[in-house]
């Protein structure tokens, strides 16, 4: 690793500070695993399998910007759940967030078979810093993706 004084000083923070997060085992370690996905020879993004002794793991996957709404992350979702479902016999559920305005993300979740069971208001910051959306909270259920099918949320028991 290069000292913080070969680097400029704009780069001495988040340089430091993502060796705290990697010294830490937040990307990899017996609780979560980082991997890039990619297609040939093209990196597409990182994913990030957070929570893996509990039984409610969380799925994280960050496209590329330049690779997004061309069909990059379609694939990865369903290879991961997979992962987690075959490798993970304990867990009961699978959870990913996204941003309300990802569209992509949001079609790629339900055609994989996840659900969506949580919409939190102002819950995602936009990359550009000025606006806030919603977050959409998706989940898949181990059993659903065994059965291949969708069990929806019981949306209709809130008491008049």
């Amino acid at each position: 690793m290069l000292p913080d004084r070969n680097l400029p000083k704009a780069a001495r923070g988040p340089l430091e500070g993502a060796r705290r997060l990697l010294a830490d085992g937040r990307f990899d370690g017996d609780d979560t695993r980082t991997l890039w996905t990619s297609a040939g020879d093209d990196d597409l993004g990182l994913v990030r399998l957070r929570d893996l002794g509990d039984s409610t793991p969380v799925l994280d996957l960050r496209i590329r910007t330049r690779r997004r709404g061309r069909g990059a992350g379609s694939r990865a979702p369903a290879r991961l759940t997979a992962y987690l479902c075959e490798e993970f016999r304990a867990i009961r559920r699978i959870e990913g967030t996204t941003g309300q305005d990802n569209e992509a993300m949001r079609r790629t979740s339900r055609r994989c078979g996840y659900v969506k069971e949580a919409h939190n208001r102002d819950g995602w910051p936009a990359s550009d810093g000025t606006e806030v959306h919603d977050a959409i909270g998706c989940v898949i259920l181990p059993r659903d993706w065994l059965a291949g099918t969708t069990t929806p949320p019981a949306w209709a028991d809130e008491p008049t």
